[in-house]
């Protein structure tokens, strides 16, 4: 992150003269820096409110210009600097989390450039393991392509980045209708009565029962007065997508 390192050289060798500089020197060195990484953030980061938090964190000051600092006030202005030094350091991720495209930012700043593109910038982690679809890509089977079930996955995962909620139930819904047939079923329902031990079928028939409900809720549901939008807890179906997952891998490779 250009000018992160500076941002934090700027505090560190601020910590450094706490033990001997006189408040006036001190607190003013203390307001340039503050002063200087807010810029640095409106200017690297607008709109994005990173420089309101930068700006509600404690002052850091010695005390009045004239009066002698009690090892105590040197301690907590130290303390003020650690809290701030901190702050930068978690400043990439709290920066990833701002950018996080979430589905109504994006059509608003497409809107707003008067452009047709949708630009993503998320990071986020995996709602479907990334070994898993590679475990899934590096197999080739005879009777069964992959193809549309890895790219069921990787959506899933794009879908929970950018808090598509409403897709991550569809798309779990399609999964599950989407494998039964490596299963030998033609439904899953017959996958979770018929497959695997008790600690499996109870697995498969959370996630059918589950993730059914769940998309059938929002796929059929009519329009009404008022609309309550689902959650990640509703949605997240992952524990049991992930045994159903590695249970494929299992059958299909050789």
């Amino acid at each position: 992150m250009q000018g992160l390192d500076d941002m934090t050289n700027r505090g560190a060798a601020l910590k450094a003269i706490v033990a001997y500089s006189a408040p006036l020197e001190f607190n003013m060195q203390a307001a340039g820096w503050i002063s200087v990484v807010s810029a640095w953030l409106i200017e690297r980061f607008p709109d994005s409110g990173l420089a309101a938090e930068w700006a509600a964190l404690s002052s850091v000051e010695l005390g009045l210009p004239l009066e002698t600092p009690s090892q105590l006030k040197r301690t907590l202005a130290e303390q003020k600097i650690d809290e701030r030094l901190r702050w930068l350091a978690g400043l990439p991720t709290k920066a990833a989390l701002r950018a996080m495209a979430m589905p109504q930012e994006v059509n608003k700043q497409s809107l707003e450039t008067g452009r047709r593109e949708v630009k993503l910038t998320t990071t986020s982690r995996a709602v479907v393991d990334p070994a898993r679809i590679e475990a899934l890509r590096t197999i080739s089977h005879p009777d069964y392509d992959l193809t549309k079930l890895i790219r069921f996955c990787e959506e899933l995962n794009l879908a929970f980045a950018t808090e598509s909620y409403l897709s991550m139930a569809m798309l779990t819904r399609a999964i599950v209708d989407h494998v039964p047939p490596i299963f030998g079923k033609q439904s899953f329902a017959e996958v979770a009565s018929h497959h695997g031990g008790a600690t499996m079928k109870r697995e498969l028939n959370n996630l059918h029962t589950t993730s059914r409900n769940i998309a059938d809720l929002h796929l059929h549901s009519k329009i009404g007065r008022k609309e309550v939008l689902p959650t990640i807890t509703q949605v997240d179906a992952s524990n049991s997508l992930d045994v159903r997952l590695a249970e494929i891998i299992v059958i299909l490779s050789p």
